[in-house]
């Protein structure tokens, strides 16, 4: 029995890990803003990251997103983590306006809760 406990404890522990650095390490290569009180997450679970580059371009990953499948992406997220929230990686350079385009796709899908990425200033 103990050997089957450890089975299981070890496909969680892997399946865990694997969900976060699927979201984590698949993102477009952005220059975000710097702020003195940036932090560095360590647990990625219950957020959909999202980037905007310097064009306004959204994407999930490194897939580019239309209005319309980001919209898709945000609804289907809301149903799958209830109370998720939405992180926005913005480049220094993208208009406010496609940042406030996103935060409206996200109220439109029943999100409300927003994360943004920055540097850490003086640092990385």
């Amino acid at each position: 029995m103990a050997p089957m406990i450890d089975m299981v404890f070890l496909l969680l522990v892997f399946f865990m890990t694997a969900s976060a650095m699927s979201q984590a390490g698949s993102k477009l290569e952005l220059d975000l803003p710097e702020s003195p009180n940036a932090a560095v997450a360590q647990d990625f679970s219950g957020r959909l990251i999202v980037s905007i580059d310097a064009a306004g371009e959204a994407y999930l990953g490194t897939r580019r997103l239309d209005a319309e499948e980001l919209s898709e992406a945000l609804l289907d997220f809301r149903e799958q983590s209830p109370g998720g929230k939405v992180a926005i990686r913005a480049s220094k350079e993208t208009p406010f306006s496609a940042i406030k385009g996103l935060m409206k796709l996200a109220a439109t899908a029943g999100i409300d809760s927003y994360l943004y990425a920055t540097y850490q200033a003086g640092g990385a």
